[in-house]
This record gives structure tokens, sequence and C-alpha cells, in this order.
């Protein structure tokens, strides 16, 4: 493996960020709408006050949050396992404890479904290129299909 890659931060498209962000400033602003708008009764305008103020208020810390995500947001990846760092928290994921990965699952979703040893399922979005996915399927001793099934019988795929 090249050193280039092993300093190399690899993001997660900001599009995804972008899109999970636009969608929990819409679920909080439905719900703030309903709250306040509705107070004296049902109409949409004029729009209460309170409207012109969680608004603005709502929209910055979205845009402030979702900033944040995508810059700190970031995998490092070597022939031993994944770091994945996520708003200054590290999260290690090595190889030889990754036991499975559901294939079908991570390509169609862009997100690598990944179970560790004691059956645990995690998550990781794929960075641009894919290069964590690639490096899981290289690096890890995965179990058959089968052999994972028949050793947890009780997690479905």
């Amino acid at each position: 493996m090249s050193n280039a890659l092993k300093d190399k931060k690899l993001h997660i498209s900001p599009k995804r960020i972008i899109l999970l962000f636009v969608g929990i400033f819409l679920v909080f602003e439905a719900i703030f709408y309903i709250s306040f708008q509705f107070q004296n009764g049902f109409k949409f305008f004029p729009f209460e006050i309170s409207f012109y103020l969680y608004t603005p208020t709502l929209l910055v810390l979205s845009v402030v949050f979702c900033y944040f995500s995508i810059t700190r947001t970031y995998y490092e990846v070597d022939k031993d396992k994944i770091t994945h760092y996520r708003n200054g928290k590290v999260f290690e994921y090595h190889f030889r404890d990754i036991i499975f990965i559901d294939e079908k699952w991570s390509t169609k979703h862009k997100t690598m479904l990944f179970f560790m040893g004691d059956g645990r399922a995690k998550y990781l979005a794929f960075d641009k290129e894919g290069i964590i996915y690639d490096y899981a399927i290289k690096y890890s001793h995965l179990l058959s299909e089968d052999e994972f099934a028949s050793r947890f019988p009780n997690i479905k795929l």
C-alpha cells in the first residue's frame, strides 16, 4: 500500500451529507410549523411571528452542523483497519474483527454493512471512491453467507 493512501483522508460525498441535513431541516421545520403556526386556529397565511424566529435559527444551525459534518467526517484506511473520524470522535474497525460483509446490500445502498465477531452490525457510508469497501473485502477474513447464518441464526440478511 502506498504511503499516499495512508495519509489521505477519504471523505464521504458532501451531497449525501447535505441531503441528510436538508431532510432533518424539513422535518424540524414541519414540527415547529405545526407546533407554533396553528396556535390561533387553522390558517396558513399570514405566518405567526414565531415562524420568522425559528426558521432562520433552524436554518443557521443546520448549515453549521452540515459544514462541520462535511469537514470533520472522514476515513483513513490501511491494510489493518479502517479509522473513522466523526466530529472529533475516532472509531477503529480492524479487518481481523470483521467477519461478514453484506456485499449485495452494501453496493446497492453505497453504505458498507458489516458484522463484527460478536454479531453486531455496523454501517459506514462509502467514501467518494469506495476505497473502504474495497479494502474491507480484500483484507477481512470473511465467513461465507451460510457459515454466518449458521453462526448467527437470529440475524436476517
